[in-house]
């Protein structure tokens, strides 16, 4: 049974995930309206219960925020699920679908 909802595509930008005190700087590479696939360059500390990100888009000067949780790990690579992400923010990230459509890149 497949959980996704929405458009996804693959994409490649920094993400700065907070937990508490910790910092993480992170690529973006998979993303969608719901949530994101991250590459921590590592493998990933313990599971938080959730994360603050900062997105940096590459066509936009404003990073993107959003409270997220873990959904799974592999090895290097942890995807999380926005649980609070502003309507703007989530409208920034289906344009940014958008362009990388407009650019060529499948969408699943």
């Amino acid at each position: 049974m497949k959980h996704r909802v929405g458009l996804r595509a693959r994409t490649d930008f920094r993400v700065i995930a907070k937990n508490g005190g910790f910092v993480s700087h992170c690529r973006g590479i998979e993303i969608s309206s719901s949530g994101i696939i991250v590459d921590r360059g590592r493998e990933a500390p313990s599971q938080p219960l959730l994360m603050r990100l900062e997105m940096q888009l590459p066509e936009r000067l404003r990073p993107l925020r959003a409270l997220a949780r873990p959904i799974w790990v592999r090895g290097t690579q942890q995807a999380l699920k926005f649980v609070r992400i502003s309507d703007v923010d989530r409208l920034t990230l289906a344009e940014h679908l958008d362009l990388l459509n407009l650019r060529g890149v499948a969408l699943c």
